[in-house]
């Protein structure tokens, strides 16, 4: 036991001694290192800020299912159980010709063309209106094919916003999703591109830190040395790089998400400040940092040092 303790003691103390002595090598691996973790980090406020988006637009998406004048309100009600019960819907309203005409009102209350327009008929010419919110923007086909599917839909329904399969709101959703998969799908490639590259300035430090010391482990190996007692101070090394590029990063992270988490609020209404999502999740973010830089440490660490030792 006291072997071991004494090996773990020695290889942290020669490791952070390999860190200092090739301390421009250690800045520059550090720094890619804190470039890869700080891009993992955003990435994971960036789906943030997507969701975010993506839910405050899905709130503002519906279908519009206009019902004829002949239709009886309890036919009505049976037809909005219908719909309620469909599993892709979230809510289902009945929206009455008063209540349509209110909404009509405020809606144009800045074009009295429009106001005036509708007040000269005699009747109110809005029909009695079902608006239909699905769970996801990727449900209205789903619904509006179920709908169809209604046994008294000829007899109930007049037209819908959504009978040609178009929806304005849904069509801004979609384009939206695309962005969104497209930003992520570079941002994980970016992600890669870094880890890579980062691995590879890694792999070359511990190289480089191997070779200074080729005459000190010529010796070791001559007297005996265990591989763990030679290998140990480039696998702390290695750790070190994940440790400071994970402490680095994230109060680079922190900095930025509490400049531009009040801009991304008023933009996105509704949405949770990223400085309080940060703080709710701030401990999961730092873990899965800390553990992938690690992991590039050590991964590094132990693909030189198996090269170097041709072991």
């Amino acid at each position: 036991m006291k072997n071991i303790t004494l090996e773990i003691y020695r290889s942290i103390k020669y490791g952070f001694q390999n860190f200092g002595r090739n301390i421009f090598l250690s800045i520059a691996t550090t720094s890619v290192m804190v470039l890869t973790l700080f891009g993992l980090g955003f990435f994971i406020i960036i789906n943030q800020i997507s969701d975010q988006a993506l839910t405050s637009l899905q709130s503002k998406v519906d279908i519009n299912v206009y019902i004829k004048e002949s239709v009886e309100p309890e036919n009505l009600q049976k037809f909005n159980e219908y719909v309620q019960q469909i599993p892709e819907v979230n809510t289902s309203e009945v929206i009455d010709k008063e209540k349509a005409l209110a909404i009509y009102k405020e809606r144009f209350k800045e074009n009295p063309v429009l106001i005036d327009s509708i007040q000269f008929l005699d009747t109110n010419p809005l029909p009695v209106t079902l608006i239909i919110q699905a769970k996801t923007s990727e449900d209205y086909n789903t619904i509006w094919e179920k709908i169809k599917q209604y046994p008294e839909f000829e007899e109930t329904v007049e037209s819908s916003d959504y009978s040609d399969g178009k929806n304005v709101a849904k069509e801004t959703i979609d384009q939206l999703n695309k962005i969104i998969n497209t930003t992520r799908s570079v941002g994980l490639v970016i992600i890669i591109v870094l880890s890579v590259i980062a691995i590879l300035i890694t792999y070359n430090t511990i190289r480089l830190t191997m070779y200074s010391y080729r005459n000190e482990i010529e010796i070791m190996r001559l007297v005996g040395a265990s591989d763990t007692q030679i290998k140990g101070p480039f696998f702390i090394e290695g750790i070190l790089f994940g440790v400071f590029g994970t402490f680095i990063s994230s109060l680079i992270l922190f900095v930025v998400v509490f400049l531009i988490s009040d801009p991304v609020k008023n933009f996105i209404p509704g949405s949770e400040p990223l400085s309080e999502y940060l703080f709710n999740n701030i401990l999961i973010i730092v873990s899965i940092k800390l553990l992938i830089g690690v992991a590039l440490g050590i991964g590094s660490s132990i693909f030189a040092i198996n090269r170097y030792l041709k072991v």
